[in-house]
């Protein structure tokens, strides 16, 4: 076999190699936001039950929880989530029912990059 006729069948082996050595997911950005509301929809029961329990032990319980939080490249995991402070509203005790609820989300596939989110929940009678 010649040289020139060689390269060419090496290059496409390489370029198969390569496809089916790696899962690549990259969201864009709508996408993005699309995935991490769908997991966040996942534990909306938990966060409901956390505003009844809220309301039951104090009647004039209501207001905005904002939270912050990245999504981890390549694990998809949902990691350092804290309360945006300045535009959280609703008593303590909401605001870290809603944040524990946080705990063990997982975007799936995840994706190669690193996302960052926030997100808000409004809660009144």
């Amino acid at each position: 076999m010649s040289r020139s006729s060689m390269a060419p069948a090496a290059l496409a082996a390489l370029t198969a190699l390569s496809f089916t050595g790696c899962s690549f997911y990259a969201r864009g950005a709508d996408d993005y936001r699309t995935a991490v509301r769908g997991v966040l929809d996942q534990k909306r029961p938990e966060v409901e039950a956390c505003y009844k329990e809220s309301y039951a032990a104090d009647q004039t319980a209501q207001g905005r929880v904002v939270a912050r939080f990245e999504v981890e490249a390549k694990s998809g995991k949902v990691i350092n989530p804290s309360i945006v402070d300045d535009k959280t509203t609703a008593n303590p005790a909401l605001r870290q029912c809603v944040l524990s609820s946080l705990n063990g989300l997982t975007i799936d596939p995840p994706d190669q990059r690193t996302g960052d989110a926030t997100f808000t929940w409004d809660f009144s009678r």
